[in-house]
């Protein structure tokens, strides 16, 4: 699972759109995780945290942070009331079944530090890539 995860988490302004089921539910866990666990938010409280995730462990997505609420919202990852003044995150007990195995999964995890070493380590691979494909073409020119 994290595997699957830890693929989509190097890419660059990934739509969640574009996702499948599976992919998707695995991307809103990770998204689930940094939202407080605290009883009930505020709409502004909770545009915080999203925009704190969408520039921390998130920000691999292309997505600002009304549209990942939605998201979160319509897959059964956070609750609001009928006029949107509160939001609440689902606990994990009360999560649907897969999403229970997918925060079960990245409970134990240092997200942040994840997401982080695991971008940084693909930086370094594209730009070592790079360099090889510039003295190629150095090499060729000559």
């Amino acid at each position: 699972m994290l595997d699957a995860l830890a693929r989509l988490v190097v890419k660059d302004e990934l739509g969640l759109g574009r996702l499948g089921q599976a992919q998707r539910a695995l991307v809103l866990g990770l998204a689930w995780c940094s939202l407080p666990s605290t009883a009930a938010m505020r709409e502004i409280d909770v545009n915080v945290a999203l925009k704190r995730a969408l520039a921390g462990t998130c920000c691999f997505l292309g997505i600002d942070h009304v549209e990942l609420r939605r998201w979160l919202v319509d897959c059964g990852w956070m609750q609001r009331d009928g006029f949107g003044r509160e939001y609440r995150r689902v606990p994990a007990h009360e999560l649907a079944p897969p999403q229970q195995e997918i925060a079960a999964a990245l409970a134990p995890v240092d997200l942040g530090s994840w997401v982080h070493e695991l971008r940084s380590a693909a930086a370094a691979r594209r730009e070592q890539r790079r360099r090889a494909w510039e003295v190629r073409g150095a090499e060729a020119a000559r």
